[in-house]
Order: C-alpha cells, then structure tokens, then sequence
C-alpha cells in the first residue's frame, strides 16, 4: 500500500474520486451507494494484487540469476543504486535492475531494452575482455565495466555495471572550454607604411588597425594588450579560439583589405597561437607559431599544439622583410663557419632542379674560394638537371659531384653539411648525412612547413626570394669584396633563378634583378642559360601529350591525368604544368601522374591560387606558385577526386 501511495498515478485520482461519488450518492440513493463502494473496494484489490504479482516476478527474476550471479541473494543485486545489466556472449540482455531502468528512463511497462542503442559492438569486445569503455547515452555520459559471470554448464553470462560521468565530463568541459591560450600579432610589414604615409598617418592607421584586432578578440570574450605600435598580445579562452577558428580568423581579411582615406594601406597580419598546458608553455609554442606564420610568408594564422601546426590564411603573396645588413651577416657567420669545418657536404632536395643544384654550385664557388675542401651531393639516377650536372663536372671537374652512397663515406663529426632549397629532412638528397654531422646550415626559400630541419645552426630562409640561387647570389656578394663566382658558377645561379621565376615572369622582385644583372656581369651568358632547358623530341612530345589531356575544372583550373611511364616523367610533368597556365583564364594547373611507386601531383599557379595550401591539405608543400605532392600507391581516380575536393575546400573558403 506504501508503494501504491508513492506511485500517485491516475488510477488514484480515480479512485479517490470513486469515494467520494460513493459517499455524496449514499444521501440520496444507499443502496446505489453500497454498488459503487464495493466496485470501489474491488478495483483497489485488484490494483494491489497486480502489485503484488509484479513485485513476485521481478522478485522470481532475481531469484532466477541467484546461481549465475553466485550472490547470496538477488534482492541485494536488485536494490543496487548502481545500474546494472546482464547480458549474454551476444549483447542480449537477460537481466537488468531498477537503477538501470530510472538511468535511461525505460518504458515502466517493459522492462526490455536494446543495448547496441547504447553501446557500439566493436564496444563489446572490450568489454568481455574486462576493459572499460565510455558511453554517451542522451545528456549521460557512462563510465562501463564488467565482470565476467560463469554459468554451470559452461559458457558465460557478464555483468555490465555503467558509472554516471555526467557531471565529471560537464567539469571536464567547462575546463577545458576555459582554459587559455596565447595569441601574438604582427603586423607583417608596418614599417613599409612610413615610406608611404605620413607619420601621423600612419599613427591614425595604427589605432584604427588596433581598435579592429580588439573588437575582434571581444567578440570571441578574449583580452587584447598592446606590446607596440605592430604587435598586440590576445589571452583567449578555448572556447573563444574554437569560435575564431571557424570564423577561420577573419581579422586577416580586413587588415589586408583596409584603406585609409581612399589608399590601401598593403598591411598584412600574421598571427601565432599556443595552445599548451600553461601559460608560460603557451607563450613559447605562440612565439614559434609566430615565426612560422611569417617564415611561410604571412598574412596567416599558425596554432601551434603539443609539437603539430595548424594553418588559417596564407592567400597573399607575402611582404619583403629580408635586409642587405642581414644578408651581410648571415654571409660572413656562414663564411665562418666553412672555415671551422674539416670539409663540407652540400646538397639540394630529392630529384633536385636547376635551382637546387644552382645553389649548390654557387656554395661550393663560397667554399673554394675559402680554400675549404667541399662536395656537392646528386643522386644522378633521378636528378632533373643532369645537363648542368655535366656541364659543370666537365668544367670544373668530376670529383666535385659525389652520391649519396659516398657522401656518407665522407662525412665526418667536424663536417659542416649545408642544404639549399629545401628545410626539410627528408626531401634532402641524403637526410642520413644530418644524422652524423653536428654543424648544419639551411638555405630556402620556400615557404616555411611542419618537419623543419631544427638543428641548423644557421638558418637562412627567405620566402620573399624568388629562388635559393637568388639568396646564394647575395651571399656570393657579402662574403668577400674579390669576386667569387666564376663563369661556370655564374651561369648555374642564373639558371637556377630562371627556373623558378619562369624566366623573371614571377616572384621577381628589385632584388632578383640586381642579382641577375651581378650574375650577367660575373659572366653567366642568357643563352647559354636557355639551351640548358633544351629538351629532346621525345620529351616534348610527350609533355604535349600531357598538355592535350587537360580537362578545366571549376572554370579556372587545368587538371590533366597521365598514364604515361618514363624517366624523365617528373621533369615533362613539371613543364606540362608550367606550359598548362598558357590557356585562357587558368589561374593554376595540375598534373597527375605516377612516379616512384606511388601518384605524384605536380601544381603550378601565377600567385593568385596559392598551390602550396592546397598541396599541403594532401601532405606535400612547396611554394605559392610551384608546389608538389606524393599520394602513395592509390588509384589516379582517386587522386583526382581527392585534388578537386581540395580545391572545392579552397573555393568554399576563399568566397
């Protein structure tokens, strides 16, 4: 009668207003009053007997599991707070408890339940195997266990036990959803703004500029600090920076499209993020992201998290921040450096191009003149210059150009080993060589990416420059006032600066032309240079073949898919490339193909699609305008399906 109180459902109030029918009846008709209170009395005795019945069964049920649940009595499993359930070697349930059926509110009139609703099957597994797993059932996180219950005739029974999380994972969340984070900004080229307005313009674009980057952090609930008239200092919540991730930090776009009174201003913003377990760890990972942010260039976010980069923006062309004293520099520490070394080791990037072994010649040029012994380490079996690779060995001499086989052979602790045009270990021709050598010294140009080789005692990275031979051209210039570069060396640095600007089409600035014109005066020869990148018929038949083969996609890209199978498949793939961005209206082109086991994608673009984002989304890198990537063995169906989901991905952002 106590639990039939307790439950208060309708049939009480129908009851209780049966009784008082029965007694305001028994004024005016008795006999009818008896009728009523024995149908009254009748209906409160069944009720209690289905009670009675009820309690019996789940009682029986207990009972039932007493033997496989080896417990004294089923009633104490039954009064557990804790919910439970038994099921069998399949996930069928074959017994659960009260507590169980309040946790998920099961229907009160059965008392079966389905648990692939809340548990997966590749969850069961574990389970039986006594291993816990989490649930998320509805507004309910679980905690699940187990235990595993013999039965007498063999096979076994297991009894899941599910712990409430609930409130555990909400003061999970609300921590981690407040925990800080560090955010610097830069502005990238707030020193150029002198040269164009005047000092109190420049004051007014600052506090405008200012004023936007601290709107933006409070809109996000972040607190901003001015360190300078360039740099501010943002503390976010991680909430706040989940929410200006997916506004994909839109303060880039308006410090790159600002204007003060009817100019552009050509400010851009770089920002670096760190997100560590406090905050002095923060401030250190924001500092890195910062550096990143501008080594690949500018105008873009790096967050930087436990050791991994996540970028936002890059859509510029990046601003100019490289000096003549800097460069001055840099080319006496490396020239002191080759003088303390017992030899040196240079070498490029895999299937290294006429700027990789351009640079590299141009360094030994810096190492003879120094009287310092020196190497330059090709694969020739898949270098993409084999014809300046002679061309010099015949000059200069066959010594000079060593494998990689043998390069190790040279090596020693005192080996100072420098790499151009490239900064990561494992695109360098030979990245065992930075295992034994102690002294590195990196020159690039490329856009800064994850995987940086860290070690370097000096490294030189431009991404401004137009080509690595550009930088080692400067060097050549600041390193000593008597002329280093011969004709031969001269001619490789010019080829090397003509391949990658596309004979000065792109990335050129003032100072690759000066570095041409030095070149042109140290002897390098225009057509000279030009009949390097002679190819023969065969070559340009099949890199035709390629050009036919294009298909535009999305009106301004050019894709073309080949089966073809060459040696030379790399070099007529990067040509077919460069020639695609002839048709009307391609603002960038692609080439797949299969090379080295596996597909490779060859991308090419004028600066306005900035193809190293979008190979970087498919694991490879590069530059703004020549990027790369390697897929591994995959369909080239699937490859291409994969480049045009990027390039949708890109298009979504960029409108």
């Amino acid at each position: 009668m106590k639990q039939l109180w307790n439950r208060f459902d309708v049939s009480l109030i129908a009851w209780v207003a049966g009784a008082a029918l029965a007694v305001v009846t028994w004024f005016s008709h008795p006999f009818l009053a008896y009728i009523e209170a024995g149908v009254w009395l009748a209906l409160i005795a069944a009720k209690v007997l289905f009670q009675i019945i009820k309690k019996e069964r789940l009682l029986a049920q207990v009972r039932s599991m007493t033997a496989a649940l080896n417990l004294e009595t089923g009633r104490a499993f039954a009064d557990l707070s804790v919910p439970c359930v038994v099921v069998d070697n399949t996930g069928a349930v074959r017994w659960l408890n009260p507590a169980f059926q309040t946790a998920f509110a099961l229907d009160e009139k059965t008392r079966a339940v389905d648990l692939k609703l809340l548990l997966r099957a590749d969850q069961l597994e574990p389970l039986f195997a006594g291993r816990g797993v989490r649930v998320h059932a509805g507004e309910k996180y679980f905690a699940v266990y187990s235990a595993r219950l013999p039965k007498p005739k063999g096979g076994a029974n297991y009894l899941l036990y599910f712990f409430d999380e609930t409130e555990l994972r909400k003061t999970e969340q609300a921590f981690n959803a407040s925990r800080p984070s560090v955010i610097l900004t830069v502005l990238d080229n707030a020193d150029d703004l002198f040269q164009e307005f005047k000092e109190s313009e420049c004051a007014a674009i600052f506090s405008v500029i200012e004023q936007m980057i601290d709107d933006w952090a409070a809109s996000h609930g972040a607190l901003c600090r001015k360190l300078s008239s360039a740099r501010m200092l943002i503390i976010a919540e991680e909430r706040g920076l989940r929410g200006m991730a997916e506004d994909k930090f839109s303060i880039l776009d308006k410090v790159r499209t600002f204007t003060y009174e009817g100019r552009q201003t050509d400010l851009t913003l770089s920002i670096g993020v760190g997100r560590e377990d406090s905050i002095i760890e923060s401030n250190h990972s924001a500092k890195q992201g910062l550096d990143m942010a501008q080594s690949r260039g500018g105008d873009q976010v790096a967050i930087r998290h436990e050791g991994q980069y996540q970028f936002f923006g890059g859509v510029s062309s990046g601003f100019e921040h490289r000096s003549k004293a800097k460069t001055r520099l840099m080319a006496q520490t490396i020239g002191d450096l080759i003088r303390d070394s017992a030899n040196v080791l240079i070498m490029g990037h895999r299937y290294s191009d006429y700027d990789a072994i351009g640079s590299a010649i141009g360094v030994y040029a810096m190492c003879a003149h120094l009287k310092k012994t020196a190497n330059i380490v090709v694969d020739a079996a898949t270098t993409l210059s084999a014809p300046l690779c002679k061309h010099f060995a015949a000059r200069a001499g066959r010594g000079i150009i060593v494998s990689p086989e043998y390069a190790l052979t040279l090596a020693k602790r005192d080996t100072l080993v420098i790499v151009v045009d490239t900064h990561k270990k494992e695109f360098t021709e030979c990245p065992g060589l930075l295992d034994l050598c102690e002294k590195v010294i990196v020159i690039d140009h490329h856009r800064k990416s994850v995987g940086f080789i860290e070690n370097a005692a000096v490294f030189y990275h431009v991404p401004t420059a137009s080509s690595a031979s550009e930088m080692v051209t400067e060097l050549c210039q600041y390193m000593d006032k008597r002329p280093i570069l011969g004709a031969i060396e001269a001619q490789a640095l010019f080829s090397g600066i003509a391949l990658d600007t596309r004979n000065f089409i792109i990335r050129t600035g003032v100072r690759t032309f000066e570095s041409a014109a030095y070149l042109r005066a140290r002897g390098a020869n225009t057509v000279e240079a030009k009949k390097l990148f002679a190819v023969d018929m065969d070559i340009f038949h099949r890199r035709n073949q390629i050009i036919d083969q294009a298909e535009r996609y999305r009106d301004s890209f050019a894709i073309s898919v080949t089966e073809q199978q060459t040696d030379n498949l790399r070099l007529i793939a990067s040509q077919a490339a460069d020639e695609m961005l002839n048709i009307e209206r391609i603002k960038a082109s692609f080439v797949i193909f299969s090379a080295g086991g596996g597909i490779n994608i060859s991308a090419r673009s004028y600066g306005e699609v900035n193809v190293q984002v979008l190979m970087e989304s498919l694991g490879g890198g590069g530059h703004q305008t020549m990027a790369a990537c390697q897929l591994g063995d995959i369909p080239a169906a699937q490859a291409l399906a994969r480049l045009k989901q990027a390039i949708d991905e890109m298009a979504a952002v960029s409108s």
